[in-house]
């Protein structure tokens, strides 16, 4: 009877053992992850955090709009030993004498009128809190990229030991078939302890990948914070999904890609800037206000107390007419950050164009590899399906079906890197045109 395992069996096989992984480990999915990582991932919290302290800059008080309150109260005394001479010829001597003095008050400052500076100060607030924001959004795009390529990685090297454990299933019928045609006198010792020493490989390059998907799954776990030896399964499959023409997908860049935005905002910000220093040119005037008591007592002394209620109020206005030139340095120095951030606008466009098609490109040419391989894989089962017949009847020899498990083994292999490939390209496509979020 024969025992061969044909192309139904060892698909049959391999499904019972993923199903038994399956069951003995919750699968943990895509959706899950990218929700953890927000919610856990440091880079993702620090960047939220950093939005929260550029909302609370952005405000009329922090831009000098309102005015400024100070209260202030105070109390001394002093112990003194005095001796007085008058012109009369009278003498007056005070051992111990106690002079105190308190006093209270609250004042106001308020400055009317800057320049306009403080218009300008309060547009750049903003633009530094819509800055942070898209930054946020960036940092988010960086970690959701890196968890989508983290996963994909992890379901191509659960994948990649399934390989080899369908190779350590194949060399392990080989090994049987060998024995069956020694027994029979049809093979060699030799036969058998080649087919044992390639069984012993595959077994080890089995547990060399038990060792890359551990150490994967603990890099995955530090990403999204968890215990790094947290142990789970995940998917099977790497989908890739329809990709828009070229040029659409440049237009959707450079209207949507985070980094372009940032770039954006620094150019609007510096225009800001050249108006704040401008500002320093024109007068300042400011408005002051304020109400204050003082009481003093004295046991010597001509005065023996004194108490002062006091309301006072003013107007002050204020010209620079010379700081050094300062001005004119720091405004010229605001200009040409100006054109700067032109010029990294500019590079980044050019970056982003030339990212697009190499990335587009690499995407089409990986899904074409990946169409290629599957096709690779469906003639490496079919010959290793033949070949085990063939070894079986003593057709071939051991070597033979080695090469041809081998090839299976490769095909597998390359698929899964295709895929990979290709899920790469389109992560990627994803970020340039600002898209991976939604």
């Amino acid at each position: 009877m024969n025992r061969i395992i044909t192309l139904l069996s060892c698909w049959l096989l391999l499904s019972f053992v993923c199903t038994s992984v399956v069951f003995a480990q919750q699968v943990f999915t895509l959706e899950e992850a990218l929700q953890q990582a927000e919610e856990q991932n440091y880079d993702i919290r620090i960047a939220r955090n950093d939005v929260a302290i550029a909302r609370a800059d952005y405000s009329i008080g922090n831009a000098g709009f309102l005015p400024t309150v100070d209260a202030s109260a105070g109390y001394t005394g002093t112990l003194s030993n005095t001796e007085q001479s008058f012109l009369s010829g009278q003498t007056n001597e005070v051992d111990g004498a106690l002079t105190t003095r308190t006093s209270a008050g609250v004042n106001m400052n308020w400055s009317l009128f800057e320049g306009l500076g403080r218009n300008a100060t309060l547009d750049r607030l903003k633009q530094e809190f819509e800055q942070q924001e898209q930054t946020e959004q960036s940092t988010k795009e960086a970690v959701i990229g890196d968890v989508i390529l983290l996963y994909y990685d992890l379901v191509r090297q659960q994948e990649q030991r399934a390989v080899f454990e369908e190779a350590v299933t194949l060399s392990e019928e080989r090994l049987r078939i060998a024995e069956l045609r020694r027994d029979l006198g049809s093979a060699s010792e030799l036969e058998v302890r080649q087919a044992q020493l390639d069984l012993n490989t595959d077994r080890v390059n089995l547990l060399r990948q038990e060792t890359t998907l551990s150490n994967a799954k603990a890099s995955f776990n530090q990403l999204l914070v968890r215990p790094l030896n947290l142990d789970y399964a995940v998917e099977d499959t790497i989908p890739v999904g329809p990709i828009e023409a070229l040029d659409v997908l440049n237009n959707q860049a450079l209207a949507q890609n985070s980094l372009l935005r940032i770039s954006e905002k620094d150019r609007m910000i510096a225009g800001i800037q050249i108006r704040e220093i401008k500002s320093e040119w024109l007068p300042s005037l400011s408005a002051s206000t304020g109400y204050n008591y003082s009481d003093l007592s004295a046991e010597s002394g001509f005065l023996l107390s004194n108490q002062s209620t006091d309301f006072t109020y003013g107007l002050s206005l204020n010209l620079g007419l010379f700081d050094g030139f300062n001005r004119r340095r720091r405004l010229s120095n605001a200009m040409i950050r100006q054109s700067n951030a032109d010029l990294v606008i500019e590079s980044i466009r050019t970056q982003i164009e030339s990212n697009v098609s190499r990335t587009y490109q690499n995407f089409l040419n990986s899904r074409q590899t990946v169409s290629i391989e599957q096709e690779s894989v469906v003639l490496a089962l079919q010959n290793v399906n033949t070949a085990l017949e063939r070894f079986e009847l003593g057709d071939i020899t051991s070597i033979e079906l080695r090469e041809v498990q081998e090839a299976l083994t490769r095909a597998r292999s390359l698929l899964l890197f295709a895929q990979y490939e290709a899920k790469q390209a389109e992560v990627e496509l994803h970020r340039l045109t600002g898209r991976l979020l939604r």
